[in-house]
């Protein structure tokens, strides 16, 4: 490797400092990788009181991608901001600038690493962490049998999507419901059929699409006008009704706004652009037609409501949709910026010791990056402002700030 000015050897330099910020980065991703899971962990145990030991291990592989893009960046500013404010608190810096070369000698490997973490994050938070997101919520839900049990002793109550039976209990036993009741729902959600029981059990039939329930001392009450109540014989009594359709089970995936693919985002909001141009004035134009033809009693008041109403909750969803794409965007962009404004901040402190560069460097960029997310967030989900502008509120502020950080550096 050639040498620089005054006999200093630019490669030997650059790949010194470069692995100086790898290793601490290394250091700092794995102990809060590791808090965080532990966090994690604890707060799905203690929230759903559903995870067993086993079903704790299963988790922890998938639990791992999803603090990413959390622990990733700020490891990564955590270790810029150590390392840099040591070497410049043992005058590395100006032995750099004594022999003639620009602090950016210094500062670009380590800006060509931000942006390796950076490019990373964004492709894994477009596929790689949703879906692993995904996978960690259903260690959970191995099975349907598994989810409708578990989601009964947590909340007493359950309802199968795209079925027609809603359960509530009183407790769960092992694998025997105590004092359950089921709504039979009917025409316009109604509730069409009440069974209770003092005791039943679910068997679910995958083969023929159907759970059976067997009752102990049912009750049988059908609502309308032929209202009657029919107790059922004593011993074990069954009903059945049948599984919803694969096309409504993608329903019971459960999922989440952060565990949607960044593809499965698009096909939503292209979805929800369809209806939120079309389905209110198809109504319009239909309600409108039937006025002009002196038909009045003929409009579907009905149809004209829920298509308004359902402006609003396309409105809202698309906004959710559109702000965790933005935002995985943004968080992941955000790790250039926090080495881009890191380093030269770490450098014009000069502190050796570990505790003050946390102090001095480390904690006002956090301070003021993260509080600025959560407004963008907000703003974006609420339609105040759009989220391709709200989500990178933030990484404008690091941007500019550090535009007016490097020409002081760069003199220093």
């Amino acid at each position: 490797m050639d040498a620089g000015p005054g006999g200093l050897d630019l490669g030997i330099l650059q790949r010194y400092v470069w692995w100086e910020v790898a290793r601490a980065f290394a250091m700092a991703l794995v102990t809060m990788t590791g808090i965080f899971v532990l966090f994690m962990v604890a707060a799905q145990a203690m929230g759903s009181r559903m995870l067993t030991p086993r079903d704790v291990v299963t988790l922890i592989p998938y639990i791992i991608p999803s603090t990413l893009p959390y622990t990733a960046p700020v490891s990564l500013l955590f270790a810029v901001t150590v390392v840099y404010g040591r070497i410049a608190g043992d005058n590395e810096v100006i032995a750099v600038k004594s022999a003639g070369l620009s602090v950016m000698t210094v500062i670009w490997p380590t800006i060509f690493l931000g942006a390796a973490v950076s490019a990373i994050l964004w492709q894994a938070s477009r596929t790689w962490i949703p879906m692993s997101a995904h996978e960690a919520k259903m260690v959970l839900f191995r099975d349907m049998e598994d989810v409708v049990y578990k989601f009964l002793k947590r909340d007493k109550q359950f309802s199968l999507p795209g079925s027609p039976i809603s359960i509530k209990v009183q407790d769960v036993e092992e694998r025997l419901l105590i004092k359950p009741t089921f709504w039979k729902k009917g025409p316009g959600d109604s509730i069409a059929t009440t069974i209770q029981a003092k005791a039943a059990r679910l068997h679910f039939d995958m083969e023929a699409k159907k759970i059976v329930v067997d009752l102990e001392e049912g009750v049988v009450q059908n609502h309308g006008d032929g209202e009657e109540v029919a107790i059922l014989p004593q011993g074990m009594e069954s009903f059945e009704f049948p599984l919803p359709d694969d096309r409504r089970n993608k329903g019971f995936s459960l999922k989440t706004v952060q565990e949607y693919t960044n593809a499965e985002l698009e096909e939503n909001m292209a979805d929800a652009r369809q209806h939120l141009a079309l389905d209110r004035r198809r109504q319009a134009i239909a309600a409108g037609l039937l006025f002009g033809a002196g038909k009045p009693d003929q409009v579907a008041w009905g149809d004209v409501k829920d298509a308004f109403i359902n402006h609003a909750e396309y409105r809202k969803k698309y906004n959710e949709w559109e702000t965790e794409k933005q935002l995985r965007t943004s968080m992941a962009f955000g790790s250039l910026l926090f080495v881009v404004l890191g380093a030269p901040i770490g450098i014009r402190f000069a502190k050796r010791d570990f505790l003050s560069a946390f102090m001095t460097c480390f904690l006002p960029i956090i301070g003021l990056y993260y509080p600025l997310m959560l407004l963008g967030i907000n703003m974006g989900k609420e339609g105040a402002m759009p989220a391709y502008q709200a989500l990178w509120i933030s990484n404008l502020v690091l941007a500019l700030l550090a535009g007016w950080v490097y020409p002081r550096i760069i003199k220093y």
